[in-house]
């Protein structure tokens, strides 16, 4: 098939667009399809698109525009077939206060926080230190900070608002970080659960895209009964927020064994150190077929309506 990979863009995530772009491309070509990379920031973003006419679009955006709804949305009033969760999913899970929102209206357990519209400052935190200072609309945990002290809290305040215009603080959640990554509809399967480590202990963005610099773990050194609970609530998010094709849902699991969702991710990295990729081996998929199973996702999905 004729398949057109995104990649790029113009949000703060845009090298790792960029290098998942180039790993999906070199595996949807080695199963035979004609792909053409384009860059949705460039001038030639829309007629280029009209002029291939291609059978799939394979959303490779992180961040911005590319993951929150504005790209599916263009697709959608073109016709064309696309990765991922829909316009309303990308817009939700993108905006991580309405995510959290709504997984308290069903009950799902995401950690205690206050949010912080631009140049709102509290005056006191209704939970203890330390605290996860975050912006609400950036994935690759750009500009977030784990503040121990409150003497250091109006810096990662600061620093959250230099990359977005609503901020939240986060109770911070001791325990194992954890990821959930769900392929597919109807049934989503629930892939091999990843415990995450790092050296510093923060999962940033040179842990994240640094070979070596963190460590995936499957299984996860947690009790049974644990990592089966982890994996109920992210596939009840999924479902919930309305995800398609694929996610990675990011928790911490206290001591205590219970769950808390800190993230929902619609268009995870495909870089050679992310973790869906890493997910999808350890249930036997190769990046290869992981790739051309999403774009047979899209292609059922248009076959359908």
């Amino acid at each position: 098939m004729k398949v057109v990979v995104l990649g790029g863009g113009e949000s703060p995530e845009r090298v790792t667009s960029l290098n998942s772009a180039r790993a999906v491309s070199a595996a949807l070509r080695r199963k035979g399809h004609r792909v053409f990379f384009l860059d949705p920031s460039s001038v030639t973003f829309v007629t280029r698109l009209q002029r291939l006419k291609p059978d799939c679009v394979f959303i490779a955006l992180h961040g911005g525009k590319g993951e929150g709804g504005a790209i599916q949305g263009f697709l959608e009033i073109l016709n064309l077939p696309y990765t991922g969760s829909g316009v309303t999913a990308s817009a939700l899970c993108l905006n991580k206060l309405r995510t959290k929102e709504i997984l308290l209206f069903h009950g799902l357990p995401t950690p205690p926080y206050v949010s912080l519209p631009r140049g709102s400052f509290p005056s006191k935190l209704p939970f203890d230190f330390p605290v996860v200072v975050k912006p609400n609309s950036l994935g690759s945990t750009i500009g977030i900070s784990i503040v121990k002290e409150k003497k250091h809290l109006a810096a990662a305040v600061e620093k959250a608002f230099s990359h977005d215009s609503e901020v939240f603080i986060e109770k911070y959640i001791s325990g194992v970080e954890v990821t959930v990554s769900l392929l597919g509809n109807d049934p989503p399967a629930v892939l091999p659960m990843i415990q995450i480590e790092t050296a510093s202990g923060f999962y940033d963005y040179k842990a994240k895209y640094t070979p070596g610099a963190s460590r995936h773990r499957i299984p996860p050194e947690l009790p049974e009964k644990a990592r089966k609970k982890a994996a109920r609530v992210s596939l009840k998010a999924y479902l919930i927020l309305g995800c398609r094709d694929l996610a990675r849902i990011d928790l911490m699991v206290d001591r205590d064994g219970h769950p808390w969702i800190l993230d929902v991710n619609t268009i995870p990295g495909f870089t050679r150190t992310s973790l869906v990729p890493d997910a999808a081996r350890a249930a036997g998929i190769e990046f290869d077929e992981l790739c051309d199973r999403l774009i047979a996702l899209a292609i059922s999905r248009q076959c359908r309506q």
